[in-house]
């Protein structure tokens, strides 16, 4: 089973689904995937632990496109960046429905 799904959620809006611990080329996929989408993002860490995705979510923060983040409790301090990163707004909530208001007002 693939440690992650991307799934479209509505017009402009893709989900990403954290399932399973990531493999090498798994990382490079979903690097891929990040690099390359435009669209806003909604990561869903429904069945996982902060602890656990916490270092690929900063691997991957700087090539993040604009997403919100719910499903499992982070420190909302791993989603920050020196400044001198150009980067897009990656916010944690608490609930899917708050996180999708917020993804569909950016």
């Amino acid at each position: 089973m693939a440690s992650f799904t991307i799934t479209p959620v509505e017009k402009g809006i893709m989900r990403c689904r954290h399932t399973g611990p990531f493999t090498h080329e798994e990382v490079r996929a979903l690097a891929s995937f990040l690099y390359e989408y435009r669209g806003k993002l909604l990561i869903d860490l429904t069945g996982t632990t902060g602890e656990e995705c916490a270092r690929h979510i900063q691997q991957f923060r700087p090539m993040m496109p604009t997403a919100a983040i719910f499903g499992a409790d982070i420190d909302p301090s791993i989603l920050e960046l020196a400044e001198s990163y150009y980067t897009r707004p990656v916010r944690y909530f608490k609930t899917e429905a708050e996180a999708l208001t917020w993804l569909r007002n950016q």
